[in-house]
């Protein structure tokens, strides 16, 4: 079918007339799906067929959610799950079979995807939907969704439908930046259709008091008050390590509440940490 269409590029003006009511392309560049570089479409997924040098047989048709498109002089056809080169063959078979053409040269061209599509929210420049065009992976969808916003947390969550997982859905996730825990590598993950990404808000602590610098600081994996005053810097000469407190919401309640810590006592997400002045 490449050729084809390269066939149809070099043709005459004359063979190259626009069908009436094509669409320009919304959600991708033709040039990066023809000749089939969409692996199959589906429900919603709309088509430009081309029969070249007869510009009568030029169609935009939309797959139904049966999966079928009508072909001019053909009728229905189901298509769902092909390839838009085998859509292409079958057509031009079809067509030969019963008389209408000789030799005739069919290209499918693929101007708008709805059937393949992931989801990407949270905390990225430009969350949405996104076609899924032969081959998509995460890394690939965070760049085209603008890439991460500031505060955005490492990790993604990628939600995948899996009936034979408890509330037919699977949570994974990836390690998708390395801004907070540099040692950490990045991991990728080939997406499909449905799939739905979440990146949330980096998960922080606080520490305020006789610290060098107080304020917000990611979470780190097994982090205990000992690591946390480190990442401040340290204690100011005024600082009482026996007099180290943290606030943190009551799990039943809600409530926030403030307790005495000892230096090995572990931090939790949304923890305040408060150092108070020793008594001279």
């Amino acid at each position: 079918m490449i050729l084809a269409f390269m066939a149809l590029q070099a043709a005459s003006a004359a063979d190259e007339l626009p069908h009436p009511g094509r669409l320009a392309p919304a959600s991708i560049i033709p040039s990066a799906v023809e000749g089939g570089a969409i692996a199959s479409v589906g429900p919603g997924d709309t088509l430009y067929l081309t029969v070249y040098g007869q510009p009568e047989l030029a169609a935009q048709v939309t797959i139904d959610v049966q999966g079928r498109i009508v072909v001019p002089f053909l009728g229905e056809m189901a298509v769902g799950g092909e390839a838009p080169s085998a859509i292409a063959k079958r057509i031009a078979d079809s067509l030969r079979q019963r008389g209408y053409l000789n030799d005739p040269q069919v290209a499918i061209e693929v101007i708008r995807v709805r059937s393949r599509m992931a989801s990407i929210l949270g905390y990225v420049s430009k969350p949405g939907r996104y076609p899924i065009e032969g081959s998509l992976t995460l890394l690939e969808l965070v760049a085209q969704a603008g890439g991460l916003k500031d505060g955005a947390d490492d990790v993604a969550v990628v939600l995948r439908k899996d009936l034979q997982a408890p509330g037919g859905q699977r949570r994974l996730e990836r390690t998708i930046g390395n801004r907070y825990l540099p040692s950490r590598p990045i991991e990728d993950l080939e997406l499909r259709a449905g799939d739905v990404v979440y990146v949330s808000q980096a998960k922080v602590f606080y520490i305020y008091g006789e610290v060098t610098r107080a304020g917000a600081y990611p979470m780190e994996p097994e982090l205990n008050v000992m690591r946390a005053l480190s990442l401040a810097g340290g204690l100011t000469q005024r600082a009482s390590e026996r007099r180290i407190s943290v606030s943190r919401p009551d799990p039943q309640t809600g409530e926030q509440r403030k307790h005495r810590v000892n230096l090995d006592d572990p931090v939790s997400p949304g923890d305040v940490i408060y150092v108070d002045e020793r008594f001279f």
